[in-house]
């Protein structure tokens, strides 16, 4: 099958993994094949839904976002879950927005400026939410790790 991802496609990806950025002729480069090879193969992955894109890393505290906060959401009917998340889109500082098993329903990913911010999010824009039930918080800390998966093959 030609939409098999194979070897080179796998060390295409772990190398644009560590810089979304980095051009095609240094991507060749390290991968010991040709720019046009690369262009070809990032195209392909493209088109069948594999590279979605790129994206930055940002430093968001740097940026003033002092607080990265994690909600267990509880739904009060599983039904609801499409408009919970729906409604969840809408609010800017959610940045990641998980359907889960296991104790919680949904799990979401916030930043907010400071406290302050965060109450105001948490009181005005996201208890408001028709089909909660409950949520837990969980506030991040540090973040030690951000990274993708090696998509190389062992061995």
């Amino acid at each position: 099958m030609k939409d098999r991802l194979d070897a080179v496609d796998h060390k295409i990806l772990s190398i644009l993994s560590e810089d979304a950025q980095m051009n095609y002729t240094e991507v060749a480069k390290r991968a010991g094949i040709s720019p046009g090879t690369v262009h070809m193969r990032t195209r392909k992955m493209k088109n069948l839904g594999v590279i979605k894109g790129a994206t930055l890393s940002l430093d968001y505290s740097i940026l003033g976002w002092k607080m990265t906060v994690f909600l267990g959401v509880h739904l009060r009917e599983a039904s609801l879950y499409k408009s919970v998340i729906n409604q969840l889109a809408l609010i800017p500082e959610v940045v990641k927005i998980h359907h889960s098993t296991g104790k919680y329903d949904i799990f979401v990913k916030i930043h907010a400026r400071d406290s302050i911010h965060y109450r105001q999010l948490y009181q005005e824009s996201i208890l408001t939410i028709e089909g909660i039930r409950e949520i837990e918080s969980f506030i991040s800390l540090e973040e030690n790790m951000n990274r993708h998966i090696s998509f190389e093959e062992e061995g």
